[in-house]
């Protein structure tokens, strides 16, 4: 018989932890497979999990608080070959790089699991349900950075569940670790008419067409975002599929003005395209529309009331960062494809990405328990061949809602 230590057990209780809150379907670990190790010669050579999940997760890191992880992109060939007899020096190609840079800092919570008297008045084992809700919690929280970070600003919505705060609360920028960068002026599209947001108004909705309108724009761009290819989907190669996650208010408004043929076609197109792929992405209410699978994200939308002031980027190359005022009450819907955001992983004090410590305080009477992480998550935004900057995986889509509360 095998004894295991207190130190062992608590070792495999923390990667248990980190073990659970990776399988609970959230939204970062439904878009999260591992991250390339390297540029592959030959694609069948299958050492890496995917070529294009929507979130980078990496995890082979000794890196502590503070710290910054590197990462780089290299971008295609593209000048002319040399034909006949031609000279060719002169006219080679260099490689061209871009790099990104996002930080990694510590977080932890705690949570009292009560003390003699509270076990006793509960049939419930406190400080094992302390633990349990700790992980649920990690998961909410890290499901709304990510939603801001996509979408590139936290808007003004706030439930009696949401934790994360405001922008202008004084901890906001601690608790997003890395700068939330609003959208690319080349990855931003607006509801209805409207060219810019601050000329949205309440009749620029959510509808079909701005579906086609993405598609279109995905098509025509010099340097498109690339599609969503999992691993375990065997259609990949044949039907690679892009994200586009909306607000339940959104999703509403695009059932109401759409017909019901047309309803029940994208809706059949989703499920027939999750045949043979059991994923989460294709679970719950979805729609499909071309190559773009449409579902609802929950939580936290990110809303901006009328009057509200939203930082916007200008048409240049660099990305100037400007203030605009909304006309209307808008949601922000965001359109995935391959390489969206990077979520970095470093190790806390005892060697592993989640730690647990339980310590008794009260003079003993209570116990509380405390989870640690230490973790960076930033939308990837590289510049391309001719220097400007875009985010590299990710568009938002903003429209007016019909009724909010």
């Amino acid at each position: 018989m095998t004894t295991i230590t207190k130190a062992q057990a608590r070792k495999i209780q923390q990667v248990a932890l980190l073990t659970a809150t990776s399988r609970n379907r959230s939204l970062v670990n439904m878009m999260t497979e591992a991250a390339p190790k390297a540029a592959m010669k030959d694609k069948r050579l299958n050492r890496q999990t995917s070529e294009h999940a929507p979130i980078v997760r990496l995890t082979d890191l000794q890196k502590s608080a503070g710290d910054t992880v590197d990462m780089q992109v290299v971008h295609k060939l593209s000048k002319r070959p040399t034909m006949g007899d031609r000279k060719i020096a002169g006219r080679g190609e260099s490689l061209d790089l871009s790099s990104f840079e996002l930080s990694i800092d510590q977080g932890r919570h705690q949570v009292d699991a009560g003390g003699k008297m509270s076990q006793q008045r509960t049939v419930h084992d406190l400080q094992k349900t302390a633990r349990t809700m700790l992980g649920t919690y990690f998961n909410d929280l890290d499901d709304q950075i990510a939603t801001v970070h996509f979408c590139g600003a936290r808007g003004g919505y706030m439930a009696s569940d949401t934790i994360l705060p405001l922008a202008n609360h004084d901890e906001y920028a601690e608790l997003m670790v890395n700068d939330v960068l609003p959208p690319t002026y080349d990855r931003h599209f607006f509801g209805g008419d409207a060219t810019k947001f601050e000329a949205l108004d309440s009749s620029d909705l959510f509808t079909l067409e701005k579906v086609d309108d993405l598609g279109l724009a995905i098509e025509e761009m010099a340097n498109p975002i690339q599609p969503i290819r999992y691993k375990e989907d065997m259609d990949a190669g044949n039907e690679p599929f892009y994200l586009l996650n909306v607000t339940p208010r959104q999703w509403n408004d695009w059932k109401q003005t759409t017909t019901y043929k047309d309803w029940q076609q994208i809706t059949a197109n989703a499920m027939s395209r999750s045949r043979g792929f059991n994923h989460p992405v294709f679970r719950g209410e979805t729609a499909m529309w071309g190559n773009i699978l449409v579902r609802k994200y929950g939580g936290m939308p990110i809303r901006f009331d009328t009057g509200a002031t939203v930082k916007v980027c200008a048409n240049d190359n660099t990305a100037t960062i400007g203030e605009v005022t909304a006309a209307a009450r808008i949601d922000r819907a965001f359109l995935v494809g391959g390489q969206a955001l990077a979520s970095a992983w470093g190790k806390t004090q005892n060697g592993q990405q989640f730690s647990i410590h339980e310590e008794p305080a009260d003079a003993g009477n209570r116990k509380e328990i405390t989870i640690a992480w230490m973790k960076g998550m930033k939308k990837i935004r590289l510049a391309d061949k001719s220097g400007r900057v875009n985010d590299h995986g990710v568009m938002v889509l903003d429209t007016a809602i019909s009724v909010a509360n």
